[in-house]
């Protein structure tokens, strides 16, 4: 088993394209969806916010669960 890897708002902000304080506000007050908002689990490290790959993975799923992610597949 690998040691999970954690992504800082500031990275996923570059991954996504979007401003880290988007992705604050989807930690902290959730992403609009049209199934309603759904939040990134994360845990505050000192003074910067840390998402685990796990917590990312679950976060895709729920906010675009029509997009999939192909190395997540049952078969």
């Amino acid at each position: 088993m690998s040691a999970p890897k954690y992504y800082s708002a500031k990275k996923l902000g570059e991954i996504f394209e979007r401003d880290p304080h988007t992705i604050r506000d989807w930690i902290n007050k959730g992403c609009p969806t049209p199934d309603g908002l759904v939040k990134l689990q994360a845990v505050k490290l000192g003074k910067s916010w840390q998402i685990k790959d796990e917590w990312l993975a679950v976060f895709e799923l729920r906010a675009r669960p029509d997009v999939g992610r192909p190395d997540l597949e049952l078969e």
